[in-house]
């Protein structure tokens, strides 16, 4: 039997990615569980201006050891909030009023850094780090460590001469750039898409083109044209099953698209109706097989099969389903919930995953932004926060919702049993992560903290038949969730530190 000792740090991070699921393959999932049953009002917030676009984002900015919230509004700020009950704890101009925020620590400095567009900010006060000299618009920034080098880069596109920026965290000095042909509008998504260890980074074009480029130096590996302009981001997930990532992206022509991640090759493409949203990934009917959720300009949410693309079920919703939504078990009932954004109105839907059918629902104020679930207050369980672009009656555009009985220890949510061997075997001893392959596959193991955030990609690779052990790198007390995914399936472990 072969067996060893593998505890490589890859990318680690200490705070939520931009957009689509706290990493930056965007897949939005959120695996802490909440307790919302009957949802509840927990804070509000009123900012000077709309809140647009994108998602917040959940982590402790500013070094007190609690979970703070970070938007982004119309007025030019940056608020940070603490997560307990909303209170600033500073604000910051910037331009960037369409992005979205990552917590992070991008310079190693162990202290954690805001990014919005193309400003980085001291997580500590909300004062000017560097600032790269980018036109950002609706763009957000990815950050990962693109080149393998051990150090933390910014990926951001510019809307004023269209290139995507590689920047470097440390100083933010330009590492490279590749001219697009139109304006950039959404996140990079950042993985290595084509199996061939190397990091490669996704970006959505106006020119309506998806590009393919290689992380070290912004090289084009291949290009997809679609009809159609693209707002959405892309997604990268292994949606049917053979082991090979796929790059999932909506366009305004009508169709959402699966392509290969190894050469950006069509796989299959679904007529949706022209979007804007971005795809959510993850098996939510517990049949074994990846499922994809994206809303559409038809006043529709739609469930489809991540095989073929066909559709499993659909919501009718009151207006256009513009932005991204998330996924996460809301209720605490052992399954996803869908949270549904949506212009126009002022109703944030909370649909069971597996069929489409309403959860619950609440009203909140007029245009409901890209929900985003997380640990807002230390409690073990998951809120979620909403950006509104009008004001309710007392002027307020942020929104933390909760369970109205102060819940505490939700535990994280159980992906079931999907490895399709008996002999497989995937448990925690101590400090270790020990795992049995029966045989060989692509596998796929990552360490993400309880609000969901990547902290460290343990491995990635083909694993022959045999015993590995694995030693997360983890610093800081509390409770981990160790992800593995293999072929057609995903296991989970709770570690706690």
């Amino acid at each position: 039997m072969l067996g060893y000792i593998f505890g490589i740090c890859l990318g680690q991070v200490l705070g939520n990615w931009p957009m689509w699921g706290g990493e930056p393959t965007h897949r939005s999932i959120q695996l802490l569980s909440g307790a919302m049953t009957s949802p509840a009002i927990k804070w509000r917030f009123a900012p000077g201006g709309y809140v647009e676009w994108q998602f917040s984002a959940i982590g402790d900015a500013n070094g007190d050891g609690q979970a703070d919230v970070v938007i982004i509004s119309g007025d030019g700020c940056i608020y940070c909030l603490r997560g307990s009950d909303g209170i600033p704890q500073w604000f910051s101009n910037a331009s960037a009023s369409f992005s979205s925020p990552v917590i992070a620590d991008v310079d190693g400095d162990g202290q954690a850094e805001v990014l919005v567009g193309s400003y980085c900010l001291k997580g500590s006060d909300g004062s000017r780090k560097w600032v790269f000299p980018a036109q950002c618009g609706m763009c957000a920034p990815t950050v990962a460590d693109c080149d393998k080098d051990g150090e933390m880069e910014v990926v951001v596109g510019s809307s004023g001469d269209y290139n995507i920026y590689c920047i470097r965290g440390l100083d933010g000095t330009q590492k490279w750039a590749f001219p697009t042909g139109g304006t950039l509008r959404s996140a990079p998504a950042i993985d290595d898409v084509d199996g061939d260890d190397q990091i490669e980074i996704l970006v959505c074009s106006g020119d309506h083109n998806l590009y393919c480029l290689r992380g070290t130096d912004g090289v084009q590996k291949w290009a997809f044209p679609t009809g159609g302009e693209l707002y959405s981001s892309p997604v990268i997930a292994d949606v049917d099953g053979d082991g090979l990532k796929e790059v999932l992206i909506g366009a305004s022509d009508g169709n959402l698209y699966c392509l290969r991640g190894s050469d950006g090759t069509q796989k299959w493409a679904s007529p949706i109706s022209s979007t804007t949203s971005s795809p959510v990934v993850a098996d939510v009917d517990r049949d074994g097989n990846t499922d994809i959720i994206i809303g559409s300009q038809s006043y529709r949410v739609y469930c489809l099969r991540g095989s073929n693309g066909t559709v499993e079920w659909s919501f009718p919703t009151p207006t256009t389903v513009h932005l991204p939504g998330a996924l996460v078990d809301a209720d605490g009932d052992g399954r996803f919930e869908f949270l549904v954004s949506q212009a126009v109105g002022s109703t944030l839907y909370c649909l069971n995953a597996e069929n489409g059918s309403v959860a619950w629902q609440i009203d909140l104020a007029n245009d409901i932004h890209s929900p985003f679930a997380g640990d807002i207050d230390g409690d073990g369980c998951s809120e979620i926060i909403v950006g509104t672009q009008g004001p309710d009656a007392q002027g307020y555009r942020i929104f933390a919702i909760d369970d109205p009985w102060n819940s505490s220890g939700c535990g994280t949510l159980e992906l079931g049993e999907t490895d399709r061997g008996e002999d497989f075997d995937f448990r925690v001893l101590g400090r270790v992560l020990r795992l049995f392959m029966p045989q060989q596959a692509q596998v796929s193991l990552r360490i993400y903290d309880a609000q969901g955030r990547l902290i460290q990609r343990v491995y990635e690779g083909v694993l022959k038949p045999g015993t590995y052990t694995f030693i997360p790198e983890l610093e800081a007390e509390g409770v981990y969730l160790a992800v593995l995914r293999y072929r057609e399936g995903m296991k989970t472990l709770r570690i706690v530190k």
